[in-house]
């Protein structure tokens, strides 16, 4: 047991660590699984308090609990009778919160941290243990450890009532950034005039961009023509974009080649990319994943025998070092996550779900 709790409490300490100081966990990079769980407002509870917080305190009175069981002396052993039955209750709500936080990787957020997979594993073996050995104790688990399901269910209700806003990052700048006009690359418009401009810089495999495409049709009706969007994708390899530090896992391996066929077909076939870009993005699936292979097929497909000219299209290589530019200029050492809004020297990564939530982001954020 105190293996379990110490590896269980050094890793909500290490989440906490990386929550408070800002910073990515090793091994979640921009836009993956991992950073989608821990950059969302799930992460945090009472408006801005670590979920990992007191997840941290219940392994650490649980092991407080484990050292102080098992005296000879009489003292000791009506302890004993306390701390059975305060371990199956801390045991309830490890339970409890592992399988909240797992619905909602599945069911809201569609994406799993490992290190949050691993903390929640290692809680319940050692929930386990705990009714195990409280039975052959002689004791009776079940009602306490029923109450700290109970317990992880309010915990749930408050970090519900509780979420803070639905903005993972921001920042701005009193220098210029690059600009796109109109043809350089796709837009949507919600009429030809419209009074306001936004970038939207996206990598074509992160899972939160296609979230965010499924409902950008819905989004642009809401605005009522208040604003233009600029669809530009930024592959977030290191392969091909200098502001990606090469960490040994490329988790965007293949973006590189799936950006320059999108803008291929752009640049070729501007009618034909909407279709193209729909099957990149899984048409609305989040979870889809992009067969390479595929994509070049289908890109083939469309431009025939000018696919090898269109790629080599010396306005790729500009817009890519266009595109790139931007995203390093509006990303920090910490922070370089997308899907990403840019309007005018400000920029936002949002975490919403919906495009009402959208708009009313957008709208109090950028405020002229």
């Amino acid at each position: 047991m105190l293996p379990l709790c110490a590896a269980c409490l050094l890793i909500s300490g290490w989440m906490i660590y990386h929550s408070l100081s800002g910073t990515q966990l090793a091994g979640c990079g921009a836009g993956s699984p991992c950073d989608s769980v821990m950059g969302s407002r799930w992460a945090w509870t009472l408006g801005g308090v670590p979920v990992s917080l007191p997840a941290a305190v219940v392994y650490l009175l649980l092991g407080i609990c484990v050292l102080f069981l098992g005296g000879s002396s009489a003292e000791s052993k009506s302890l004993d009778r306390t701390l059975w039955r305060l371990m199956p209750l801390l045991g309830g709500c490890i339970v409890g919160a592992a399988l909240w936080f797992a619905w909602l990787q599945a069911g809201v957020l569609h994406a799993f941290c490992k290190y949050c997979t691993a903390l929640h594993i290692l809680g319940c073996v050692a929930a386990i243990i705990v009714l195990i050995f409280a039975r052959k104790s002689g004791f009776r688990p079940l009602i306490p450890f029923a109450a700290g399901l109970v317990a992880a269910a309010l915990f749930a209700f408050v970090q519900f009532r509780t979420l803070p806003d639905a903005i993972y990052d921001s920042g701005s700048t009193s220098d210029n950034l690059p600009a796109f006009t109109a043809g350089e690359v796709p837009t949507l418009e919600g009429r030809s005039d419209a009074p306001e401009d936004l970038i939207l810089l996206f990598d074509i495999q992160c899972n939160h961009c296609r979230r965010l495409h499924a409902y950008l049709p819905e989004f642009m009706e809401l605005a009522g023509g208040q604003y233009r969007i600029f669809l530009c994708p930024v592959p977030l390899s290191s392969a091909c974009n200098p502001y990606i530090p090469d960490s040994g896992i490329d988790r965007f391996a293949g973006s590189c080649q799936l950006t320059r066929y999108a803008m291929a077909v752009w640049y070729a076939r501007p009618e034909a990319y909407e279709a193209y870009w729909d099957r990149l993005l899984g048409s609305g699936d989040e979870r889809a994943v992009i067969d390479i292979s595929a994509a070049e097929s289908q890109a083939r497909e469309l431009l025939g025998d000018s696919f090898e000219a269109a790629i080599r299209d010396s306005r790729i290589d500009s817009y890519l070092r266009k595109v790139e530019e931007l995203f390093g200029r509006t990303s920090t050492s910490s922070k370089s996550g997308v899907p990403r809004i840019i309007h005018g020297q400000q920029w936002i990564v949002p975490e919403t779900d919906d495009a009402e939530s959208l708009l009313q982001l957008l709208r109090a954020e950028f405020q002229n």
